[in-house]
């Protein structure tokens, strides 16, 4: 009776102090500081269509959105804010139309975000086996809300802490055995499918290698679901939805980290040393499925991950920095592998905490014109986590098998 009443003082307590949070963040910062156009432009696309009947994919709701956003149209430079998620991701966006104004809503959407990153990186450090003390658990959060591309979600409503939260969620509920969940949580991932468009395929190959039949069940059947339950209420959906990813490229800002490198930071490989680099990357990832699903120690899975997610943020077409937060997987790894490592191990761990979250913060500041985040921002994430994951593989195949960090 005692620990059920404890439990219930500790509820209410974290449902007070999450509310007095979110009137804060909308008071001091959402109310007077106009922003969050990555969740206003989800808001903005579902209140059209909730509200003013509108098709969420239609060129009536991107308007009504760059009005909200620009207060006016955009300009043939500006991105446009289109809607480009599946219709189903109404799921998670519809309820914050309930508010009508867009600065609560976006204080709420911002607390939430947080959590969902706090309960994300928790899960992880499950995952990967790592139990450090308080206070170096106290930093790991504090570092995984400060470092650029979380703080720059959580500031602009960036869905991709969402994504984050359902992969190492599945992840966790895949080491659990238990399957069907883990596989349906994942499909919260798929709202925005450029964040799992190559980690997908993966999972579920590896599942089917691994007859885990019940994974490939929850994941396709909640999928159908959603799917076939968007068509009931929008029969257009799924054609609209394709067309506005087929343009995207024309009303959306940004390329692809590999495309910067190969044009912008090293112009001299141009097209030719792009489409080399694309596949040599597609071609490493592949032989990094090849070995985890034919290890029968499962010791590579996480390693292949990590490839999987670092390759995946580098050829995407468009890509944004915040979506970097998927890479908290493997990063957290290398900490707890680095942790373990006696004597150098954990001054090493905190050394990179703070020159990451300094030296992206400063190389923003330094580089940014505008409001607009300059290309240089997509490459240190990526290259740099991708070139220890090679560089590193052996030892961190060890640290797998020592500290069972399996699926």
């Amino acid at each position: 009776m005692i620990q059920r009443q404890s439990k219930g003082l500790g509820l209410v307590l974290m449902l007070v102090v999450a509310v007095g949070y979110t009137w804060a963040t909308w008071n001091y910062f959402t109310r007077p500081v106009p922003g969050g156009n990555d969740f206003l432009a989800h808001y903005t696309a579902w209140e059209a269509y909730l509200k003013y009947g509108f098709n969420p994919y239609s060129d009536e709701a991107a308007l009504h959105t760059q009005r909200v956003i620009y207060g006016r149209l955009a300009n043939p430079s500006e991105d446009q804010n289109r809607l480009t998620y599946p219709f189903y991701s109404i799921l998670l966006h519809a309820p914050f139309v309930l508010i009508n104004d867009h600065a609560v809503a976006r204080a709420v959407y911002m607390t939430l975000l947080q959590a969902a990153l706090f309960a994300g990186v928790i899960m992880t450090l499950s995952l990967v086996g790592w139990q450090p003390p308080l206070w170096l658990f106290a930093i790991t959060l504090t570092w995984s809300l400060l470092y650029y591309p979380e703080a720059r979600g959580v500031i602009l409503g960036q869905f991709a802490i969402f994504g984050f939260f359902a992969l190492a969620g599945a992840l966790l509920l895949l080491r659990q055995g238990r399957d069907a969940a883990s596989g349906a949580l994942l499909v919260l991932s798929t709202f925005k499918p450029t964040l799992v468009f190559l980690v997908v395929p993966f999972l579920l190959m590896w599942a089917m290698a691994r007859r885990r039949w019940r994974f490939m069940a929850g994941f396709l059947g909640t999928l159908f679901i959603l799917v076939l339950g968007s068509w009931f209420v929008l029969p257009t959906w799924m054609g609209d939805w394709l067309n506005r990813i087929g343009q995207y490229s024309d009303y959306t800002v940004g390329q692809s980290p590999v495309w910067l490198l190969t044009h912008s930071a090293l112009p001299a490989l141009g097209q030719v040393g792009e489409g080399v680099i694309v596949k040599v990357l597609l071609a490493g990832m592949v032989w990094s499925w090849w070995h985890a699903i034919r290890s029968r120690e499962d010791k590579e899975f996480y390693w292949s991950l990590g490839v999987t997610l670092v390759v995946s943020n580098l050829v995407v077409s468009r890509s944004a920095t915040t979506n970097y937060v998927m890479l908290l997987v493997p990063t957290l790894w290398l900490f707890a592998a680095f942790d373990r490592v006696p004597r150098w191990g954990r001054p090493t761990v905190l050394a990179v905490m703070f020159v990451s979250v300094v030296g992206l913060w400063w190389l923003h500041v330094a580089t940014v014109v505008g409001n607009q985040e300059q290309p240089i921002m997509f490459l240190p994430s990526p290259l740099a986590l991708g070139l220890v994951l090679m560089l590193g593989r052996a030892w961190l195949l060890r640290d797998a098998v020592m500290a069972r960090v399996i699926p």
